[in-house]
């Protein structure tokens, strides 16, 4: 994956963490094998819907980690637009100072998590402490597939800083005590829908736009990136 600029899109319009979709979120979904007892705990900044499905296809419990109350407003209402408000709750706050009641089934952290891998290492440590024995702890960040050409390491500036290579999150993952079970990487085509809807979004920002000089430089943006 390559860093997403949020603000191409508004985050009320997505159900999953760009540049994720429907049917990678719920192949995720179906691979937890979570019993209708057990519990889903997300950690991502959100959306909340891989965590929605995760619930709904698993018919078992979520609880999610959000990080302000009108976060938490927002995924609650989505739980009870979908039918699943009694069987997931938000808290806010952040993954150090959570304790959950009893030992999970699976732990979502896709959208970004810690870097660089020592942070991410004794993160993942952290999920294995509230696993049970055979959970799955699932997750997804950025990287870069190969080193950046000048004028593209130019375009990600700092959101480019510190980003890993290919196979080095999942060596952390691994050395906090984790076995490796499956890795995947968003193919061209899923990142070509994304990038799309991301320049179509801008280019309606643009031509919504009262000032003649913002709209210009959002055109511009689009085309840049795109």
């Amino acid at each position: 994956m390559h860093p997403v600029d949020a603000t191409a899109e508004p985050a009320d319009a997505r159900r999953y963490p760009a540049p994720l979709s429907a049917r990678r979120a719920l192949s995720i979904a179906g691979l937890l094998g979570v019993a209708p007892d057990g519990t889903v705990l997300d950690l991502g900044p959100g959306p909340a819907g891989l965590l929605l499905d995760a619930v709904a296809l698993n018919a078992c419990r979520g609880l999610g980690l959000v990080r302000c109350e009108a976060a938490a407003v927002a995924a609650r209402a989505a739980a009870q637009r979908e039918g699943l408000g009694e069987r997931i709750a938000f808290q806010v706050g952040t993954a150090p100072q959570l304790a959950p009641p009893r030992r999970v089934d699976a732990v979502l952290g896709v959208g970004g998590f810690a870097r660089p891998s020592r942070m991410l290492e004794d993160a993942a440590a952290r999920c294995l402490g509230w696993l049970r024995v055979g959970g799955l702890f699932v997750y997804g960040e950025p990287f870069l597939r190969r080193a950046p050409a000048p004028v593209y390491r130019e375009w990600l500036g700092a959101r480019g800083h510190g980003l890993p290579t290919p196979g080095v999150s999942a060596g952390a993952v691994v050395a906090a005590g984790f076995e490796l079970a499956l890795t995947a990487v968003l193919s061209e085509s899923e990142w070509d829908t994304h990038e799309s809807a991301a320049y179509r979004a801008t280019l309606r920002l643009a031509a919504q736009s009262d000032n003649d000089r913002d709209a210009a430089a959002l055109r511009e943006r689009a085309e840049r990136r795109y």
